[in-house]
């Protein structure tokens, strides 16, 4: 990670073997981020009506983790898959409120893409879930929606809007769709995690070209809440009334 701007602390969105399509354990995803000088990673394996995610029986199990490995700050978090254009999701029941950290993404094997106006009350419905924290990797031109109207809602309900570093290179469109949403979370005031999306350790805190394009928008460091383990730990705290640190 680079960036003559910020210093980001954390990456909170980090896949391990229990996705298949990922190639790393949580021992190495935390070695990795120690050499990478973060203070904390959230573990959010993909949930189960994706072909290849996480039994939901995973996220229970959890808690059988360490808090610290390496020195790192472990958090118990899922990557739930959005499901229909209402915006339910896979992830349910006590799981919502036993993980530390919730994502919420579009995936094209669980949620075919739909319209504008389909995907846009899709996110909204998500926002509407008091459960999760994040809204993930939006900028997915397939699974595009109406940002103006969108965000103001994703700030209003609570919701970290992710600027996802993996997408820019896997995504095709999203890196354009990134500035554009991003600099609407500037212009409304909406909070924002940067990740790394990490799906081996070797990609650990990997965000650098995730932060040259909100360098380059001038966007405030302020509204990044995974800026700082502190800062992340503030908005876990208010949040879900848990001290993580």
């Amino acid at each position: 990670m680079y960036s003559k701007k910020y210093n980001i602390e954390t990456d909170t969105h980090c896949h391990t073997v229990a996705s298949d399509h990922a190639y790393s354990t949580v021992l190495e995803m935390a070695t990795y981020a120690n050499k990478a000088s973060l203070r904390a990673i959230a573990i959010t394996d993909h949930g189960p009506e994706l072909p290849d995610g996480a039994m939901i029986w995973h996220f229970g199990n959890m808690r059988c983790l360490p808090p610290y490995i390496k020195g790192v700050r472990v958090l118990h978090g899922a990557e739930a898959n959005i499901l229909d254009y209402d915006g339910s999701i896979d992830i349910t029941g006590k799981y919502l409120t036993e993980l530390d950290w919730i994502i919420a993404s579009c995936h094209d094997p669980v949620l075919q893409p739909g319209t504008v106006e389909q995907l846009t009350n899709a996110y909204i419905g998500v926002a509407n879930n008091p459960y999760i924290d994040v809204i993930g990797h939006s900028g997915t031109e397939m699974f595009r929606y109406n940002y103006e109207r969108a965000i103001p809602i994703f700030g209003e309900k609570g919701k970290l809007v992710e600027i996802n570093a993996h997408s820019f290179a896997a995504r095709p469109g999203a890196s354009e769709n990134c500035q554009i949403i991003a600099k609407l979370c500037k212009k409304y005031g909406v909070r924002i995690v940067v990740n790394s999306d990490a799906h081996s350790c070797f990609a650990v805190g990997e965000i650098t070209t995730a932060l040259e394009m909100l360098e380059s928008i001038d966007f405030p460091e302020e509204l990044i809440v995974n800026r700082t383990l502190d800062s992340l730990a503030d908005f876990i705290s208010k949040k879900r009334k848990r001290n993580i640190i």
